[in-house]
């Protein structure tokens, strides 16, 4: 996939001197809300990706790790919907021809006009941002709650 989209989140300073304090709330509380809004960002990339067979919609992952969530799709062809591809020859991998079903003949080879980009990915985590700011914002809120900052 590209290299990553970002959702930036205001308030980073305050838990930044909160983490000091009191590292253990700050983490709890984070990686609730990573879990939150990384479960949210791969329902809208669910809902965004093209369905021709469900293979690339049922693809998309997320994982959650230490102060960082990822959703991506699986698929090896993702990135290929996700960009685009320009023109291109496609040749015979396993065969010494290419047919299809509605084919005249077998051919050497297919002058493909390219793909035009599909940017599912990007589309459901800025459809999801402003969710996931106002998670992000309760978790900060709840630590300066426990902590009285």
């Amino acid at each position: 996939m590209p290299e990553g989209i970002t959702i930036k989140i205001e308030g980073l300073e305050k838990l930044k001197d909160a983490f000091k304090k009191s590292p253990g709330i700050v983490r709890e509380q984070i990686q609730k809300a990573i879990a939150l809004s990384v479960a949210l960002v791969n329902r809208e990339a669910k809902i965004e990706a093209p369905v021709r067979t469900g293979r690339l919609r049922s693809s998309i992952r997320s994982r959650i790790q230490p102060f960082k969530g990822i959703v991506e799709p699986t698929v090896d062809y993702a990135i290929y919907v996700h960009e685009g591809t320009s023109a291109h020859i496609i040749r015979p991998v396993r065969r010494k021809a290419l047919y299809w079903k509605g084919a005249k003949h077998p051919v050497k080879m297919v002058h493909h006009p390219g793909t035009k980009a599909n940017p599912f990915m990007k589309r459901g985590a800025e459809k999801a941002e402003g969710k996931v700011q106002a998670i992000f914002q309760r978790a900060i809120n709840n630590i300066a709650r426990q902590l009285a900052i």
